[in-house]
């Protein structure tokens, strides 16, 4: 395949996801419809099949897109002391959210349509995988600087870590609360799960931490 038309395939790629990036936005989930997709993105339904794919495929493409420009957005702040890590990783995402509130309250609506819905391509948690690594990477710097004791689970404590993150996440995406409640509650979730296994003189810096919040 030539440099060219490998050039023009991803152009066309990236036009059908920066329209799917505004059809989801303006309708949530339902609204993404290849034909009219193919219509925003001036292309035709099946170049949307061979460049990325169904609809739960297209999905899963915008959900990759945003983890990698978050990943980008945060690493570029890096690095940072432990402490100040869970404030950066929330506060990174919120910033983004606040730029673009309707896509992400709908990317967040669709991602619990795709997992709790039977044929829909369920039972995937497309954004998981992300925050675990990014969890590991979290406590395997607090580990390297004796700051965690390691006497509960790592993967048991980032998943309690998750799980807060994606309940504020929700009530956020259904309205429940507002965006700097998801921040406190989020970055709350994150310093409770910390002090579990914290070593004394940073669970005491943890402390104060929360009582700030």
């Amino acid at each position: 395949m030539s440099d060219t038309r490998t050039a023009n395939m991803e152009k066309r790629r990236r036009r059908i996801i920066a329209a799917a990036h505004t059809l989801l936005a303006e309708g949530g989930f339902d609204s993404l419809n290849l034909r009219d997709l193919a219509a925003a993105a001036e292309v035709t339904v099946p170049t949307i099949y061979n460049l990325v794919g169904n609809k739960t495929a297209l999905f899963e493409a915008l959900v990759a897109d945003n983890f990698a420009s978050y990943e980008i957005r945060l690493r570029r702040q890096l690095p940072c002391p432990v402490l100040e890590l869970p404030a950066l990783m929330i506060s990174t995402l919120v910033d983004m959210i606040a730029e673009d509130e309707p896509f992400y309250r709908a990317s967040h609506l669709a991602s619990e349509h795709l997992r709790t819905t039977p044929g829909d391509g369920g039972e995937r948690d497309l954004k998981r995988p992300t925050l675990v690594r990014l969890g590991r990477e979290l406590w395997q710097q607090a580990q390297s600087q004796g700051l965690v004791r390691g006497e509960i689970d790592r993967d048991t404590l980032i998943a309690v870590m998750i799980n807060n993150q994606q309940l504020a996440m929700s009530d956020w995406a259904h309205q429940l609360i507002t965006l700097e409640e998801m921040r406190k509650r989020s970055l709350q979730g994150f310093y409770i799960v910390l002090a579990a296994d914290a070593a004394e003189a940073f669970r005491a810096e943890i402390e104060a931490r929360l009582s700030k919040l």
